[in-house]
């Protein structure tokens, strides 16, 4: 018995279909849920799929046959129409019947299974953050660098020239009472130290 008044499988016409039963699946956790929790975060949605039986008759159902056959073999999505539209439905089985009751034609009964699709959406970009990355130089050859002193090495360098200046002075005769060049006595150099010290 027909339940609508056409049937129609894409492009090919179901002469008769007995039934068409859509089946609507959700998984469920098995897992305890939390008190307060959203259920709806462990239920998961299946793609509906459908079951459609029914017969195709005439001179031509072979031919009909065939092009239901081309396309599942081509993985093409089609909408199957009766008294409810499906659309974006797959063929995923296809069994016929060819006996004696159907000596005009065939019998067939077709799984169908719902696709999902997902429209890709582009997003603008209306200001770009400024980049934190490096952007220092390549590496080259920078040729020979002169060793850089710490402020402690500079002031040490500075005393040595002023002991030195004031060893210059002494060594000159101008302290020691009347010593000769280069005579320098202990004292002196603890008098040295100290002229440094309070530099």
């Amino acid at each position: 018995m027909s339940i609508g008044p056409v049937a129609v499988l894409q492009d090919v016409l179901l002469d008769m279909v007995e039934s068409d039963n859509p089946s609507h699946t959700y998984d469920v956790t098995s897992k305890a849920v939390e008190d307060g929790a959203n259920i709806s975060d462990h239920m998961h949605e299946r793609p509906t799929t459908l079951s459609i039986s029914g017969y195709i008759l005439g001179p031509d159902a072979m031919t009909r046959l065939s092009r239901i056959r081309q396309h599942q073999r081509g993985r093409r999505l089609v909408t199957y129409t009766n008294r409810v539209i499906h659309t974006n439905m797959a063929i995923t089985n296809i069994n016929t019947r060819h006996g004696s009751a159907e000596a005009n034609g065939l019998y067939f009964t077709i799984q169908l299974k719902h696709v999902r699709r997902a429209t890709p959406q582009q997003a603008q970009i209306t200001s770009v953050p400024p980049s934190t990355a490096s952007k220092a130089s390549p590496a080259g050859n920078a040729g020979t660098k002169q060793p850089q002193q710490t402020p402690k090495q500079s002031n040490n360098k500075a005393a040595d020239f002023r002991m030195a200046d004031r060893a210059s002075v002494y060594s000159g005769g101008g302290a020691g009472g009347g010593r000769g060049s280069g005579e320098l006595t202990a004292a002196d150099f603890r008098a040295l130290d100290r002229a440094s010290m309070s530099a």
